[in-house]
């Protein structure tokens, strides 16, 4: 009987032992689940933002926020046209609103983006806000738009056309290098690297390019900011202005992103009849990371060359 009662004890134990057992295998066991989970979790929030998934449109009236935040090329406002494009036919898109922070770049580009604004806001408004700098080409650019809104501290103004050229031909010569150009007509090679503009060269590039850059950078600002050549002149030396020095001249008001959101806000509201708490601010990403392919091009032009060295500054 003893040995009855001992041989029940001892079972009692062994299943102790494997509940037990079992119990920290199914805690462990749950753990590793919350981990797979948790990183299919990160992976899936990855994917989905980095487009994998195609673009997520936000349901809500919201504001589509574009920071031109780059020096200003040709890619750069096709990739910007390309994502204003698509907020055009999102009913959901109320408004644009682009905070510049650009000292400026290619004079095309800038005409072509300030033509672009101009016809975009016949579908749909477009607000514009000078954070820290909207200088050269970038206030070719805000010009198509009004009213014209600076932090007080930002930079604006910089009317001018630059062209850099660098001479390299002391440290060529030290390493050998010589220019071998071949070329047909008088003036295919304006300019070189290894050795300085004559004044002839500068009079000649002065003439065909940067003084008619200029003209044009000119015309275009006088028109959209309503004031005469004459008048925009005594700014458009290459000077640059912080905003607050140049308000209803350059710029038509002074005030901060927090405040330009809300007067955003409210408007939208009053326009759409909405509540303005519903109304969302969302950044729109001009990267696109679903499929990140490289490309190089490689071109040897003086014309591209000189294109790509013009700026407005």
């Amino acid at each position: 009987m003893s040995n009855l009662y001992n041989e029940s004890e001892k079972l009692k134990a062994e299943l102790k032992i494997f509940k037990l057992k079992s119990v920290k295998e199914k805690i462990i066991l749950f753990g590793v689940i919350l981990l797979i989970l948790a990183e299919l979790v990160v992976v899936v929030s990855f994917l989905k933002k980095s487009g994998f998934f195609g673009t997520t449109k936000p349901h809500n009236p919201y504001v589509a926020v574009i920071n031109l935040n780059k020096e200003i090329t040709v890619d750069y406002i096709n990739k910007i046209e390309e994502k204003m494009d698509a907020l055009k036919e999102d009913k959901n898109a109320k408004e644009i609103l682009i905070i510049f922070n650009t000292p400026g770049g290619s004079p095309s580009a800038s005409d072509e983006f300030n033509a672009y604004l101009k016809d975009y806001t016949k579908t749909k408004k477009v607000n514009v806000y000078v954070e820290s700098m909207a200088a050269s080409g970038g206030y070719y650019i805000i010009s198509a738009i009004k009213p014209i809104i600076a932090n007080k501290n930002a930079v604006v103004g910089s009317i001018g056309v630059i062209m850099p050229h660098y001479v390299i031909g002391k440290l060529a010569k030290k390493l050998g290098i010589e220019s071998d150009d071949i070329t047909v007509g008088k003036y295919k090679k304006p300019i070189s690297l290894f050795e300085k503009a004559s004044n002839k060269q500068k009079k000649y590039l002065y003439s065909h390019l940067l003084n008619p850059t200029y003209q044009n950078f000119l015309k275009v600002v006088a028109t959209d900011r309503n004031i005469s050549i004459k008048k925009l002149q005594n700014y458009a030396d290459g000077k640059i202005y912080i905003a607050n020095q140049v308000k209803g001249i350059l710029v038509d008001k002074i005030s901060t992103l927090v405040q330009t959101k809300n007067n955003i806000k409210k408007e939208i509201a009053k326009k759409f009849k909405l509540k303005p708490k519903d109304i969302k601010f969302y950044s729109i990403s001009l990267e696109n990371k679903k499929m990140p392919f490289f490309k190089v091009e490689v071109e040897n032009t003086t014309l591209k060359t000189l294109a790509n060295g013009l700026n407005l500054k």
